[in-house]
């Protein structure tokens, strides 16, 4: 009701040092799970064994990075769901869970990326408010109020397309 309510974002913190995830998920011991679950991972349109996908992160200087989105990570290398929980602010506010299982629409994702690397302006769909955990390295969200359209993005009339016509990095360049 504090935050939500008025729809204000918030940082919840010392939630993720609690988790187990916060000292497992190294990029080594993710990669020697994803290799014994035989597990690929989503990037871009492409789907990646994980060691390549780090070889590639590794020497990459691309202005568009692939990054890591899976929605189906948990199933497909089943520990990594019992390596966090959702945090006592958001348990049992899940309306999703109310859906039949084969229609619940995706509600968790692995993102895993090289510096530069990130999405493009968007609202999340389902009209869902999203709560992200960084487990290693730096994240940087931009947040404008609603109804305020950053500079150079163009969404559509509903609202759900956005079209960016530049790079995101010359955004942060040009705009920010």
């Amino acid at each position: 009701s504090e935050f939500e309510a008025r729809g204000e974002p918030v940082i919840v913190p010392d939630v993720v040092t609690q988790w187990p995830a916060f000292r497992s998920w190294t990029l080594p011991r993710l990669e020697e799970m994803a290799r014994s679950c035989n597990a690929t991972f989503r990037a871009g349109s492409l789907d990646f064994e994980l060691g390549k996908f780090l070889a590639y992160s590794a020497q990459q200087s691309d202005e568009n990075p692939l990054y890591i989105f899976d929605k189906k990570f948990c199933e497909k290398v089943p520990q990594l769901a019992e390596a966090y929980d959702v945090p006592e602010q958001f348990a049992g506010r899940n309306l999703f869970a109310e859906l039949p299982r084969d229609t619940m629409p995706a509600f968790r994702w692995l993102i895993l990326g090289p510096d530069r690397s990130g999405s493009l302006f968007h609202i999340d769909p389902n009209c869902t408010h999203a709560w992200n955990a960084v487990i290693r390295g730096r994240k940087k969200w931009i947040m404008f109020p609603p109804g305020v359209t950053p500079p150079g993005v163009y969404p559509s009339e509903s609202g759900a397309d956005v079209r960016q016509p530049i790079s995101l990095m010359e955004w942060f360049l040009l705009y920010y």
